[in-house]
């Protein structure tokens, strides 16, 4: 029995962590990839089908309805002041379980922006609706932030995960509904804050260990 139990702890402890990297790397790379065939000048099936989806989904002027008013509340759940914001009042007011979960949410929220900020320099994408390249469109900032923070905070409150990640899923699609993005940008961007998050979750003992 104790040989059982010391097992597992190692596989705990070492096979899955390793696991976690190995999985997390794959997807990034993955994404790396996808997102260099996908470039502002791309001519091919993926470009094709990104634009298709895009002509479905966003509502082009005029936009006098109320569903543009929703889409725009819900999409600045996804801006860095919202995360930000969030993760000062935790960290300033909260007990010492959210003072943890503030930080965390800030070492996601950096990872993400950073992973993003490179794949925007790299790819340079044009908005869907830009005549020229002014801040570039792949990956989302705003997915890649809302995600982060949705793996963070669902870790930390299981039973709120979903809604959670729906909530994430419907900053996505304001991205798309008003315009600013693709399809592929904001599934990019989710792919990028739910790694970023996994990994920040998976390290939080080390992240924890920081004064901030």
């Amino acid at each position: 029995m104790k040989c059982l139990q010391q097992l597992s702890r190692f596989i705990l402890s070492h096979f899955i962590p390793l696991r976690l990297k190995q999985t997390s790397l794959i997807c990034v790379l993955f994404v790396c990839w996808f997102a260099i065939d996908l470039d502002a000048n791309a001519d091919n099936i993926l470009a094709r089908w990104d634009q298709q989806l895009f002509d479905r989904i966003y509502d082009a002027p005029p936009h006098s309805e109320p569903m543009w008013t929703v889409m725009e509340g819900i999409t600045e759940f996804g801006h860095y002041r919202s995360i930000m914001g969030l993760s000062i009042l935790l960290m300033a007011y909260g007990d010492e379980d959210h003072r943890k979960t503030g930080r965390l949410l800030t070492s996601a929220y950096i990872s993400a922006g950073v992973m993003t900020y490179g794949l925007k320099r790299l790819t340079r994408r044009k908005r869907p609706l830009d005549e020229t390249l002014g801040n570039p469109s792949l990956p989302s900032g705003h997915a890649a932030i809302a995600f982060s923070a949705a793996t963070i905070l669902g870790y930390r409150y299981p039973k709120w995960r979903i809604p959670l990640y729906i909530g994430a899923g419907l900053v996505g699609f304001s991205r798309i509904y008003l315009g600013r993005h693709y399809t592929s940008d904001v599934l990019t961007g989710a792919v990028i804050g739910t790694t970023m998050g996994g990994l920040v979750w998976h390290n939080r003992v080390t992240l924890l260990q920081w004064e901030f």
